[in-house]
């Protein structure tokens, strides 16, 4: 079964509280990864680039950074923060649009990729990547690890605190055969109530090392988080690090 979300849904409705849903991101830890990847003075891509949390501080410090990113309220969130007007913004989907080559990195976190709902396109998101790159470029791909969730037997519900006056209750369901995860995110708050329904396609390492391949880059490493730690059991996420097969 193919599933088809408008690449700029998700931005649309939860612009508002984006920032709020992930308070314990290592935010640091990634900007000091990529920095390191890119190099000095690198050219940087990012996919999914929501409202500039890790594009901007890249920028700073002096990469060109170009963002993709679907959504026009997120990158009214992201100009409005980007007082310097440092980073290069595009309104596209990235499975689709290609800025230029010649980066030095690409990357796609916060489980950007799994928004891609259907496994051929997610490949196609993988090969856009990969013609940005240089020869021997890299692309990062941060996910959460699949494993528990594709246990699910029954929904699950959580409660995010988004402000004081303000949460988010998030109901999940998975389907199993199309590595599927259904989330409805409630938000209650402010004398208003509004919803939407999230649908995220995930993948499992080694099945995202193959769509990887396929799409022209060769898995380099993968960590447990942004600081390098080990990936293995019971590991919540990875970060994967993927260099271009083009010849450097």
């Amino acid at each position: 079964m193919r599933y088809h979300v408008k690449p700029e849904a998700y931005g649309e409705a939860l612009h508002e509280v984006y920032d709020h849903m992930y308070p314990g991101e290592d935010t640091l830890g990634a900007i000091e990864f990529l920095a390191s990847l890119a190099g000095p003075e690198g050219r940087v891509v990012e996919f999914g680039a929501g409202t500039g949390r890790l594009a901007i501080p890249l920028a700073e410090r002096g990469l060109e950074v170009y963002a993709i990113e679907a959504s026009p309220s997120m990158l009214d969130n992201l100009h409005e923060r980007d007082a310097g007007n440092k980073v290069k913004t595009v309104c596209a989907d990235f499975a689709e649009h290609v800025v230029g080559d010649g980066f030095d990195l690409c990357y796609i976190a916060c489980n950007t990729l799994f928004m891609v709902v259907d496994s051929e396109r997610q490949i196609e998101v993988l090969r856009r990547a990969a013609e940005h790159l240089k020869p021997g470029g890299r692309l990062v791909v941060e996910v959460y690890d699949p494993t528990p969730i594709h246990r699910f037997d029954k929904p699950n519900v959580q409660i995010r605190h988004l402000t004081p006056d303000r949460v988010m209750i998030d109901h999940m369901d998975v389907d199993q055969l199309e590595q599927l995860l259904v989330q409805v995110h409630t938000v209650i708050g402010n004398g208003s109530v509004s919803t939407y329904t999230e649908l995220s396609r995930y993948a499992f390492p080694r099945e995202l090392d193959l769509m990887a391949r396929l799409a022209g880059l060769d898995k380099e490493a993968r960590y447990g988080d942004w600081r390098g730690g080990p990936f293995g059991h019971g590991s919540r996420q990875h970060v994967t690090v993927y260099r271009s097969q083009a010849q450097a």
